[in-house]
């Protein structure tokens, strides 16, 4: 090993351990003894097996490595110190959460020549997520308390200058009935803006399962409506397979979420364009609960062939009150965010300059259907 590989290896915060292909340990950075308590003078040359002795996880990613010459990782992995040092900073712990990963490691000629194992402390990736969830919900919070004021100062500004401008009885009754006309109407978008508020901080309903490709339909139609009223020539592609599963949720929420997204598609195509609608079974996507059954989600993928977003718009898009449009409230995509997550599911948006945008939501199949294999 050079001079400069060994003082890289030993200058890094990750954990790294080489093993022959025997199994035994050959090297061991610092950043590794300090995880796993013990020196590399005491571990040198000790196997895999003994090395991590009661973390059965450890054992099996480093011998599918090396025997079945396999990349592995593993998050969340109990890993056992090893040396007689017990850890300051985790005085008490049976062992250690980390993420490992391993890799086979080859000669020049691509013989098997053992496995490369690195090491994560999980506490270290947990405090980075916990400073960027920190970071967004700030950002979240401000974006949220000047949407509110902003929302409301406009209508209120309207509506106080009306009020006084009748209260002088200036102007003909025609002029002083428009005044009340507009304190109404500036009024009611205060209440929608607050009855929306309230929407978000209600609990939802428990889920029930319901076919989506109606709501799709409806949705789909609604909008079709819409565009032409705009003088828009947007065709909107529905493409779903009608076998698919019944989701578990609320149907008008999900219905809400659903024509928020689409209204968004329409709004941001200027004259003529297309927004496609996909919904299919993604098997790939599924997740177990503790110990609970794995559960398979439908993707439905929305795309217009808009303007798209910029990156810093695309960072944005989600935040509440966020908007780029002249009349929009910003809160079309939160309130459909909200719903996904409180579901289970997920929302992703995808977008490029000049390309357009994807929204695409993973909806969770019903728990009482048999996942598709």
């Amino acid at each position: 090993m050079s001079d400069l590989l060994r003082q890289t290896l030993e200058s890094v915060n990750v954990g790294i351990l080489v093993f022959d292909l025997a199994g035994k340990l050959a090297y061991i950075n610092p950043a590794a003894e300090e995880i796993l308590q013990g020196s590399s003078q005491a571990l040198a040359g000790k196997h895999f097996r003994t090395l991590f002795r009661g973390s059965p996880e450890a054992v099996r990613i480093v011998r599918k490595a090396i025997e079945e010459n396999t990349p592995v990782t593993g998050f969340d992995v109990a890993l056992k110190p090893v040396g007689r040092r017990q850890p300051v900073h985790r005085r008490g712990a049976a062992s250690i959460p980390v993420m490992l990963g391993a890799s086979p490691l080859s000669g020049e000629s691509g013989e098997p020549q053992g496995a490369v194992l690195s090491v994560k402390s999980s506490e270290i990736l947990s405090l980075v997520g916990q400073e960027e969830r920190a970071a967004v919900r700030a950002e979240e919070m401000q974006m949220l308390a000047y949407g509110i004021a902003h929302e409301i100062k406009n209508p209120l500004g309207g509506i106080l200058g009306a009020a006084q401008w009748i209260l002088r009885g200036e102007g003909p009754d025609e002029d002083r009935a428009e005044g009340v006309r507009l304190i109404l109407r500036e009024a009611r978008r205060i209440n929608d803006l607050v009855e929306k508020m309230l929407e978000m901080g209600k609990t939802p309903p428990p889920p029930r399962p319901f076919a989506l490709p109606p709501l799709l339909h409806d949705a789909e139609q609604l909008l079709l409506s819409e565009a032409r009223e705009q003088g828009k020539a947007v065709r909107f592609d529905l493409r779903v397979d009608p076998s698919l599963p019944p989701i578990s949720g609320h149907p008008d929420t999900v219905y809400r979420a659903l024509l928020n997204i689409l209204k968004n598609a329409l709004e941001a195509i200027e004259g003529a364009g297309t927004v496609s609608i996909e919904a299919r079974l993604n098997v790939n996507y599924r997740f177990a609960r503790g110990r609970g059954r794995k559960r398979s989600f439908l993707e439905v993928e929305i795309t217009d062939s808009g303007k798209g977003m910029t990156e810093d718009e695309l960072r944005k898009a989600l935040l509440p009150f966020y908007t780029t449009k002249a009349h929009g409230t910003g809160l079309g995509l939160a309130m459909a965010r909200q719903t996904v997550t409180r579901l289970g599911g997920k929302m992703e948006i995808r977008s490029s300059p000049g390309v357009g945008t994807s929204v695409i939501l993973s909806l969770p199949v019903d728990p009482g259907r048999k996942a598709a294999a």
